[in-house]
C-alpha cells in the first residue's frame, strides 16, 4: 500500500513493475527465482541481491546486505566500494568522496561524485579518436567524391574528412552515464556538476550496444569508462522514450563477497600467487576428469598449504556453525587439492564494537584425520573510511601469513 501510494498507481500496477522487475534482474544476474518478493501482509523480502533497485519513476528500493548495518550512514560508501569491485574489478578508494556523500543518505549520490572526481582527474587528457565525417562544401578540404565533381550538389561539393575528435563511443557511455544519473541524483549541487559536465561532453550519438575496450593511450580513463559503463548498465535510463530499462545499480550478495574475499587475499599475500577458482583433480567418471574448484588457493610454489572459500550463509541455529554440505565440499577440496587446511570466510553480523574492521574471529572447527576445516567471521563494515581498505588487508595478513611457508622454504623442500 505504501509503495503504491509513493508511485500514484493501484497496488495491482506496483505488482506488475515488480515481476518486471524481477524480470530484468534475474536476466542481469542469471537467477532463476525471483530475487524480490512480497507477502500478503504487504511484506516486501529480497534474497541474494542488494543495491539500489529502481522500482518506476517515484520508487527507488535500497536494499542493505546483510553484512552492512543500515542503521549507520556509511553502508552506502561500503556498498559502493564492494559494488564497483565486482562488476567492473577495480577498487575505486576515494576517502575524500565517501566522508564527503555518505551523510547525505543517498548512493545515486555517491556514484555521481566519484564519476564526477574521475573525469575531473582525466579532463586534461581527453578521449579523442578519428572519425570519418561527410559533408557538403564548395571549398575543398578533404576527400572529394569526383563524381560531384561534375555534378555539383546545390550545396557544393561532396567532401569526406578524417577528424580527430571527442564525439566517439567512449564519450557517449559517459555522456550517457552523467544523463542517468541526473535525475537518480537527489543532492542538488551534485546534480549541478553533472549537468555541466554534460554540457562538456555534447554532441554525443547514443551509447553503443556493445562497448568496445577502451584503447591504451587512454588507460588513465578505464576506471571513470568502467564506472559509465556500470551506471548505464544498470540505472538502465532508456534516454529516448524516458522508460526504465534496467533493474538499479546491485549486485549479487554471494559473488560480491567471493570476489572481495579473492581480492583481500590477494592483496595480503604479495610473495605468493593466488589463484581464484583454480581446478584440482577430484576424480574420474570414465576418461574424463572431476573437479574441485575452492574459492581462492595460495600457491607456495606449486604447492597449496591451504584453501580458502567464501561463504555467505552459516547454519541457523543457537550458535553459528558449519553447515553439512559445507563441511563435505570442503573436504573434497582439500582430498583433490593435497592441502591440510581450508579457511571458510563468512562475513561477520557483529557490529564493529564488537569485532574490528578486518579482524577474523574464528567460530567453529572440524578435524578429520589431518584435516582441518575453520570457519571464521570477517568483519567488512567500514571498509569505504579512511584507511578501511588497507585494515580489512592487514587484518587478512594477520590471519594467513604465520600460518604459509614462504616460497623459500618450499623451495628448500623441494
Amino acid at each position: 500500500g505504501a509503495v503504491a501510494a509513493l508511485s500514484g498507481i493501484s497496488e495491482g500496477e506496483v505488482l506488475i513493475q515488480l515481476r518486471q522487475l524481477n524480470d530484468r534482474v534475474k536476466t542481469l544476474l542469471g537467477y532463476e527465482n525471483d530475487p524480490i518478493t512480497t507477502t500478503s501482509g504487504g511484506t516486501w523480502k529480497a534474497d541474494g541481491v542488494a543495491g539500489l533497485l529502481r522500482l518506476n519513476s517515484s520508487v527507488e528500493l535500497e536494499v542493505v546486505p546483510k553484512f552492512l548495518d543500515p542503521s549507520t550512514s556509511g553502508w552506502r560508501s561500503d556498498f559502493f566500494l564492494l559494488a564497483v569491485l565486482v562488476r567492473t574489478g577495480h577498487l575505486l578508494v576515494h576517502d575524500e568522496i565517501s566522508a564527503g556523500t555518505q551523510d547525505r543518505g543517498d548512493l545515486a549520490t555517491l556514484i555521481a561524485r566519484s564519476l564526477l572526481n574521475l573525469h575531473s582527474e582525466n579532463e586534461r587528457r581527453p578521449i579523442r579518436s578519428y572519425r570519418r565525417s561527410t559533408s557538403s562544401d564548395f571549398a575543398i578540404d578533404g576527400d572529394v567524391e569526383w563524381e560531384t565533381l561534375v555534378l555539383p550538389d546545390p550545396d557544393g561539393f561532396e567532401v569526406s574528412r578524417l577528424e580527430l575528435t571527442r564525439r566517439n563511443p567512449y564519450n557517449a557511455t559517459l555522456a550517457a552515464a552523467v544523463a542517468t544519473l541526473i535525475p537518480a541524483v537527489a543532492d542538488a549541487d551534485t546534480q549541478a556538476q553533472l549537468r555541466l559536465l554534460g554540457r562538456q561532453l555534447a554532441p554525443q550519438s547514443n551509447p553503443p550496444a556493445v562497448f568496445a575496450p577502451l584503447p591504451v593511450r587512454h588507460r588513465g580513463w578505464q576506471q571513470a569508462y568502467d564506472l559509465a559503463r556500470l551506471v548505464v548498465e544498470g540505472l538502465g535510463l532508456n534516454l529516448d522514450g524516458g522508460s526504465f530499462t534496467g533493474p538499479g545499480f546491485l549486485l549479487s550478495t554471494w559473488s560480491a563477497w567471493q570476489s572481495l574475499c579473492e581480492e583481500v587475499v590477494r592483496r595480503a599475500l604479495p610473495d605468493h600467487k593466488v589463484v581464484g577458482q583454480m581446478r584440482w583433480v577430484l576424480g574420474h567418471r570414465g576418461t574424463q576428469p572431476v573437479y574441485a574448484t575452492p574459492d581462492i588457493t595460495p600457491l607456495t610454489g606449486s604447492l597449496a598449504p591451504l584453501l580458502l572459500d567464501a561463504k555467505y550463509k552459516t547454519r541457523v541455529g543457537r550458535t553459528p556453525s558449519i553447515s553439512a554440505s559445507d563441511v563435505y565440499e570442503s573436504l573434497a577440496f582439500l582430498r583433490a587439492s593435497g592441502a591440510a587446511t581450508m579457511n571458510l570466510l563468512y562475513p561477520a553480523l557483529s557490529a564493529p564494537e564488537q569485532l574490528p574492521l578486518g579482524e577474523w574471529k574464528p567460530f567453529d572447527e572440524i578435524k578429520v584425520d589431518d584435516l582441518t576445516i575453520t570457519g571464521y567471521e570477517v568483519q567488512v563494515q567500514g571498509l569505504a573510511r579512511a584507511g578501511g581498505f588497507d585494515q580489512l588487508v592487514a587484518g587478512a595478513r594477520a590471519a594467513l601469513q604465520p600460518r604459509l611457508p614462504t616460497v623459500a622454504d618450499a623451495t628448500q623442500r623441494a
